[in-house]
């Protein structure tokens, strides 16, 4: 039987600056706290995460509303990540980010399961995020010429993943035919003036 193979532990790299005074306190705490400095960083970045939510702290009427917080948003997909920040409308966003909503939107059939855009469409999102920035660059180039020009690039790359995409260019609503009265009876009058 062959050995279970480790998934190993994907992490990041970062970088820091510190004045002599802030490194010293970190390594107070990793030292007092039996610690790595990675895991005294880690710990803090995630307790003041905890408590920093986006929007409202109070409804309308005074009482205390709900306020998402890193962890309604965290997905291992990126594409997903992003997608669910952008659709609360108390997340601070970029130029570059209001063109993304604004694309996927136009496009929702690929990115949300409805036109509302706020739930993602995890399978096609998962296919199509790593070329995200080309299919915008599309859109620009040709949204007043070929309005449709992305969304049949992205269907096309799902047919490449053998992944049935929506159906594109969406078809335009049929207006419901009004419905002809049919002629009845005059109604009945009373001939009786009540005076």
């Amino acid at each position: 039987m062959p050995g279970e193979k480790s998934r190993g532990t994907k992490t990041l790299t970062l970088s820091l600056r510190l004045d002599p005074k802030t490194k010293f306190i970190l390594d107070f705490v990793a030292r007092i706290k039996g610690q790595s400095i990675t895991t005294v960083v880690e710990r803090a970045i995630k307790e003041t995460a905890d408590g920093l939510g986006i929007g409202p702290k109070w409804d309308d009427r005074g009482n205390d509303a709900y306020q998402p917080t890193w962890s309604d948003f965290w997905d291992p997909d990126e594409g997903v990540r992003t997608l669910k920040l952008l659709a609360c409308s108390g997340y601070p966003t970029s130029f570059d980010e209001d063109e993304l909503k604004a694309f996927t939107l136009a496009h929702w059939p690929f990115f949300y399961l409805d036109h509302r855009g706020n739930e993602p469409r995890r399978g096609f999102i998962e296919i199509l995020w790593p070329k995200v920035d080309k299919y915008i660059e599309i859109w620009r180039a040709k949204k007043s010429t070929d309005y449709w020009a992305a969304g049949e690039a992205m269907k096309a790359d799902l047919a490449a993943a053998r992944v049935a995409g929506p159906d594109w260019p969406p078809k335009p609503k049929t207006p419901a035919k009004p419905t002809a009265k049919v002629p009845g009876p005059p109604p009945d009058f009373d001939d009786e003036i009540p005076f």
